[in-house]
């Protein structure tokens, strides 16, 4: 069971700190993000904690990065070895992988977002060199 429930925690907090960065990278007003979040459906614990943080760029520790890739391998080895597919759970994965590359370790897990706003300075550059 908390295998499947961490699951849903993984890809969902990477997920939560993309849809953070695609908003601001639009130029969307994130505290009228947060409110359209907390007060309709997607609304939970979760967001409510965990979106002032993103905003807020406040890393400190409630869940750390290398926590939660680890459990996401733990995750995908029980799945491989029950023949599960985890497409959510294997990009989500390397997020936290990456996010371990930029010495985010010891932060709170949604410094995931730094490895998403690197992946962004990638494609630019790409984008420029072509």
């Amino acid at each position: 069971m908390k295998l499947a429930v961490n699951l849903y925690l993984n890809s969902m907090l990477a997920a939560l700190a993309e849809a953070v960065h695609f908003a601001d990278g639009g130029g969307l007003d994130l505290e009228a993000f947060r409110h359209a979040i907390d007060s309709g459906q997607l609304a939970s614990d979760l967001t409510r904690v965990k979106i002032p943080k993103l905003i807020g760029r406040d890393f400190a520790v409630q869940a750390a990065t290398s926590d939660a890739y680890t459990s996401t391998r733990l995750i995908a080895d029980e799945a491989r070895a029950v023949g599960v597919a985890t497409p959510m759970l294997d990009l989500s994965s390397e997020l936290y992988r990456e996010s371990l590359a930029l010495a985010n370790d010891r932060e709170d897990m949604v410094a995931v977002i730094e490895a998403i706003e690197a992946r962004t300075r990638s494609a630019s550059e790409v984008t420029a060199v072509r």
